[in-house]
Protein backbone atom coordinates (compact mmCIF):
# COMPACT_ATOMS: atom_id res chain seq x y z
CA UNK A 1 0.00 0.00 0.00
CA UNK A 2 2.98 2.30 1.04
CA UNK A 3 4.40 1.69 -2.38
CA UNK A 4 1.18 2.40 -4.23
CA UNK A 5 1.27 5.69 -2.38
CA UNK A 6 4.87 6.61 -3.00
CA UNK A 7 3.93 6.04 -6.96
CA UNK A 8 1.03 8.15 -6.87
CA UNK A 9 3.05 10.85 -5.28
CA UNK A 10 5.64 10.01 -7.89
CA UNK A 11 3.48 10.45 -10.66
CA UNK A 12 1.88 13.84 -8.78
CA UNK A 13 6.09 15.19 -8.78
CA UNK A 14 6.26 13.93 -12.48
CA UNK A 15 3.47 15.95 -13.43
CA UNK A 16 5.22 19.06 -11.85
CA UNK A 17 8.60 18.38 -11.56
CA UNK A 18 9.31 15.28 -12.49
CA UNK A 19 10.64 11.89 -10.74
CA UNK A 20 14.52 12.73 -11.37
CA UNK A 21 14.22 14.93 -8.17
CA UNK A 22 13.85 11.95 -6.45
CA UNK A 23 17.45 10.30 -7.85
CA UNK A 24 18.69 13.92 -7.31
CA UNK A 25 17.58 14.34 -3.53
CA UNK A 26 19.34 10.99 -3.54
CA UNK A 27 22.34 11.64 -5.06
CA UNK A 28 22.87 14.89 -3.33
CA UNK A 29 22.57 13.38 0.28
CA UNK A 30 24.93 10.23 -0.60
CA UNK A 31 27.57 13.35 -1.17
CA UNK A 32 26.38 14.92 2.03
CA UNK A 33 27.06 11.54 3.49
CA UNK A 34 29.20 9.10 2.32
CA UNK A 35 31.63 10.19 -1.09
CA UNK A 36 32.48 13.95 -1.15
CA UNK A 37 33.57 13.32 -4.61
CA UNK A 38 30.37 12.00 -5.92
CA UNK A 39 28.52 13.28 -9.41
CA UNK A 40 25.85 13.78 -8.76
CA UNK A 41 24.65 13.90 -12.18
CA UNK A 42 26.03 10.30 -12.79
CA UNK A 43 24.61 9.34 -10.04
CA UNK A 44 21.15 10.73 -10.79
CA UNK A 45 21.49 8.86 -14.27
CA UNK A 46 22.62 5.99 -13.34
CA UNK A 47 19.49 5.98 -10.77
CA UNK A 48 17.31 6.56 -13.62
CA UNK A 49 18.48 4.14 -16.07
CA UNK A 50 17.79 1.75 -13.01
CA UNK A 51 14.42 2.59 -12.53
CA UNK A 52 13.96 2.46 -16.99
CA UNK A 53 15.90 -1.06 -17.19
CA UNK A 54 13.57 -3.65 -17.06
CA UNK A 55 9.94 -2.60 -18.06
CA UNK A 56 7.90 -4.83 -16.25
CA UNK A 57 9.77 -3.55 -12.78
CA UNK A 58 9.37 0.23 -13.71
CA UNK A 59 6.25 0.99 -11.44
CA UNK A 60 8.28 -0.53 -8.66
CA UNK A 61 11.64 0.81 -9.01
CA UNK A 62 10.20 4.16 -9.30
CA UNK A 63 8.08 3.93 -5.97
CA UNK A 64 10.56 2.64 -4.50
CA UNK A 65 13.22 5.70 -5.16
CA UNK A 66 10.39 8.17 -4.56
CA UNK A 67 10.17 6.29 -0.98
CA UNK A 68 13.80 6.85 -0.40
CA UNK A 69 13.92 10.05 -1.52
CA UNK A 70 11.10 10.88 1.19
CA UNK A 71 12.66 8.84 4.33
CA UNK A 72 16.25 11.05 3.72
CA UNK A 73 14.26 14.18 3.01
CA UNK A 74 15.28 16.55 6.00
CA UNK A 75 17.33 14.10 8.05
CA UNK A 76 20.84 14.27 9.04
CA UNK A 77 23.06 11.92 7.95
CA UNK A 78 23.42 9.84 11.14
CA UNK A 79 19.07 9.39 11.07
CA UNK A 80 19.66 8.31 7.35
CA UNK A 81 21.78 5.19 8.31
CA UNK A 82 19.61 4.67 11.26
CA UNK A 83 16.43 5.23 9.94
CA UNK A 84 16.34 4.63 5.54
CA UNK A 85 18.38 1.48 4.96
CA UNK A 86 15.74 -0.07 4.24
CA UNK A 87 14.19 1.74 2.07
CA UNK A 88 17.25 2.75 0.52
CA UNK A 89 18.86 -0.41 -0.10
CA UNK A 90 19.34 -1.63 -3.87
CA UNK A 91 18.93 1.48 -5.37
CA UNK A 92 22.46 2.56 -7.03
Amino acid sequence: MSRLIALASCVSVLLLTGCSNNADAICDKRKECFEADLDTGKCADKIGAWEDEKESEQDDRRARTAECAECISDRTCSEVLASCIDDCFGIP
